[in-house]
């Protein structure tokens, strides 16, 4: 059975060597490389081949959502799975980037953590929350332009700016004066109240 290389990035050497632990035995894994930062990923492993990168969304300094696109440019064949202690919003972030292939929760079990390998090396999304997730109707919008609208049902999904930006293929600082418009539309002073009128008002429908 040919086996798959991973490359687990995190700043936490005792979740490093846990992990490296649960996979020893997987019969799916090979080579396990290690990394504590993207830039040390880079600068490590650079010119290895990997097949799938593990990565911590939250890393100081360039984060692992921002490291995403830096990762693709130096492992452009390897499948990324996002994994995080933070909530459900982070992985609803982390689906949206067309460059990630799934999501792992720090607190996954071993079986977990096999089936989301399992998933990746066949190339087949793996976010487990996905069938509890909100779904998202959009109605026309009197005032907003179409694409003010597309923002709009991202900011009422609980996205940053900078996730929607890189779901929808904005700069961020479009995204910021879409929000801008969007909250001088509704007339409300913040993204809380703009996702509660929004839904009042109809414009937005989210339904588990």
């Amino acid at each position: 059975m040919l086996r798959s290389r991973l490359l687990l990035i995190d700043d936490h050497t005792l979740f490093r060597t846990g992990l490296r632990l649960v996979l020893a035995d997987s019969p799916h894994v090979g080579d396990i490389l290690e990394a504590g930062s993207v830039m040390e990923a880079v600068q490590l492993h650079g010119n290895t081949a990997v097949d799938i990168i593990l990565l911590d969304i939250q890393l100081p300094g360039l984060n692992g959502l921002d490291g995403v696109q830096v990762l693709r440019n130096y492992f452009k064949p390897a499948r990324i799975l996002i994994v995080s202690g933070s909530s459900e919003q982070a992985a609803l972030q982390a689906s949206q980037i067309n460059d990630v292939l799934g999501y792992l929760p720090k607190t996954a079990n071993t079986a977990q953590i096999q089936e989301a390998i399992a998933h990746c090396r066949r190339g087949i999304r793996y976010f487990p929350f996905e069938a509890d997730a909100p779904s998202l109707t959009l109605a026309s919008a009197g005032g907003l332009t179409p694409r003010q609208l597309e923002v709009l049902g991202q900011l009422c999904l609980g996205l940053s700016n900078k996730a929607i930006a890189l779901h929808l293929g904005l700069a961020e600082n479009t995204v910021r004066v879409h929000v801008a418009a969007i909250l001088d539309q509704l007339g409300v002073d913040s993204r809380l109240k703009a996702m509660l009128k929004a839904q009042q008002l109809g414009w937005v429908q989210i339904s588990k």
